[in-house]
Formats: structure tokens, sequence, C-alpha cells
């Protein structure tokens, strides 16, 4: 006879489940400064195909181009907080992209690690970085939600209702409000890190990609009569 699970133990071990993948949200949560780097660290030493970097260059630049847009357009609204959101938010957020999504950063992010597989011409690691992204920051925003919930109550309770958690909704279905006025100066501020680490990542990209060209010719440069070391002589 196969063994019978009842409706009570069922709904026990989806709690239970729940329970750890809020506590895995969490941890991931406070360790997000230092987990992309595994995944820098592939981008530049993994070898890629340098035959047509226009190809893979343009899309990623435009993909890292949005990716910053909406995470400066975010920031702008909620300001300093999107250094410490699920732990140090204080209202509720409803207006420029937080009208048609609740986790516009987030979305911010997964563009720019896409924009960053596509100029270091690892296509392959397009598919990786979804998966990787789904398995950190699905837990990430179940935990947000879950402290957010617990905080400011049946007014993001409604909200959650009005916005969609991942795909974006382009018909604004907030209540009218009276004019905002976004932090710009603030914004940009905030996002000087982003800003450096994505200079730093297209230095980088592009080294890696015409340093296979460069190579042949420092190697003739420096193997000219003029700069070949001759031994001693006693």
């Amino acid at each position: 006879m196969p063994e019978v699970t009842s409706p009570g133990a069922a709904v026990s071990m989806r709690g239970s489940l729940y329970a750890r993948v809020i506590t895995l949200g969490e941890w991931f949560f406070r360790q997000r400064s230092w987990t992309p780097i595994p995944f820098l660290l592939l981008l530049i030493f993994c070898p890629a195909d340098h035959a047509s970097n226009l190809v893979t260059w343009v899309p990623g630049l435009l993909v890292i181009a949005l990716g910053e847009g909406l995470r400066l357009w975010g920031v702008a609204v909620i300001g300093k907080e999107s250094r410490t959101r699920g732990g140090g938010v204080v209202k509720l957020a409803t207006e420029g992209p937080y009208a048609h999504v609740r986790n516009p950063l987030y979305l911010g992010n997964l563009l720019l690690t896409i924009g960053a597989a596509l100029i270091s011409q690892l296509l392959w690691m397009v598919p990786v970085v979804i998966v990787l992204y789904l398995v950190q920051y699905i837990p990430i925003v179940l935990w947000e939600e879950r402290v957010l919930a617990q905080r400011l109550g049946a007014p993001y309770a409604s909200y959650c209702q009005r916005v969609p958690r991942w795909i974006p909704t382009w018909h604004r279905q907030s209540p009218a409000r009276a004019a905002f006025s976004y932090q710009w100066r603030a914004a940009l501020w905030s996002e000087r890190s982003t800003f450096g680490s994505i200079a730093f990542l297209v230095i980088v990209m592009l080294a890696k990609a015409n340093l296979p060209r460069l190579m042949p010719h420092l190697h003739a440069q420096w193997t000219t009569p003029e700069h070949r070391v001759e031994p001693s002589i006693p």
C-alpha cells in the first residue's frame, strides 16, 4: 500500500520548505556584495570567440545601459534606502518603476549581468546567468516581502495585489498622486560604485577581446634585434 500523506502533514512540509527558503533569502541578501565575484572571474578568465565583437558588444552595452538606467530610475525614487532594502525601509515606494514592477533594482541587476555576459562573448553564460539569478533572487524577494509585509501592513498587501513581482506592466495601476520629486543627484551619488564596476568591467573586457590580437605584435616588437638581449661575454 502506498503511504498516504495527510493534508495537515503536506501543509506542514510546505511551511517548513517556505521557512527554509526565507532563511536562505536572508543569507543571500547579506552576502550579495560578494556573490557576483565568481561570475566576474569566469567572465575574465574563460576563453571566448573573438571573431565578431560587434555582434555581442553592441547589444551587450545596450542591455547594460538599460539595466543601469532602470536601477538609476528606481534609486531616484527610494534614495539611500536602495542600499538597505528589507532591513531599513520605513515607507512604501509606489512611484517611478515601482508603479510597474515591485523589484526594478533586481531586474536592473539581471540586465547588467546579461549585458556583461554578452560583452565577454560568453553567450552560453546567458542562460546560466538567468538560472543563478532566480536561485539567488527568488529567496531574497520572498524574505523581503515577508519583512515589508510585517513592517508596512495593509498598504503593502494592497500594493502587491496591484503591481507584479517580476514582469513589468506598463499600465499604471497605483492611485493618482501629487507630483513626485525624483532624487536624481542622490541617485547618481548612490550608484557611483555601480558606475565604477561597469567601467572596470568594460575596460577588462576590452583588454580581453583585444589582447590576442596585440600579443603577436608585441611579441614581434620585443624580439626585434634592438630589443633582443645578447648574452654577456666574460
